[in-house]
C-alpha cells in the first residue's frame, strides 16, 4: 500500500487489476507498472503502464503496491495471487 508522502520521484509501484479473458467467464489477474514522475502535497504526477504521466490523487495512489505482488499461473492460463503459504514455500 502505498501512501503519498512515501513515495519519491523514479520509484516503481504495481496496480493489480481482475479482468475475464476474452469472452469467457474466466477471470484473470494483470499487473502493471506505476513510474512516480513528481510527488506533491495532495496528488503524484506518475505513468502508468508506460503511457504519458498523469494526476493521481490519494485515494487511487492508496490501491497501489510498493512490492510487485506474487503470481500463480493456474490452468488455461489464468493468473491468481498468491497465498502467504506458497509464498513462503516458495522462499524456501
Amino acid at each position: 500500500m502505498a501512501v503519498i508522502a512515501n513515495l519519491t520521484p523514479g520509484q516503481v509501484c504495481f496496480t493489480v487489476r481482475r479482468h475475464k479473458m476474452g469472452s469467457t467467464t474466466l477471470s484473470t489477474i494483470a499487473v502493471h507498472t506505476v513510474k512516480v514522475i513528481e510527488v506533491h502535497v495532495d496528488y503524484v504526477l506518475a505513468s502508468w503502464n508506460g503511457n504519458t504521466e498523469r494526476r493521481y490523487r490519494a485515494a487511487q495512489v492508496a490501491k497501489w503496491k510498493v512490492k510487485p505482488p506474487v503470481l500463480v499461473t493456474g490452468s488455461s492460463g489464468r493468473t491468481r495471487l498468491a497465498t502467504r503459504a506458497e509464498q513462503a514455500a516458495m522462499k524456501d
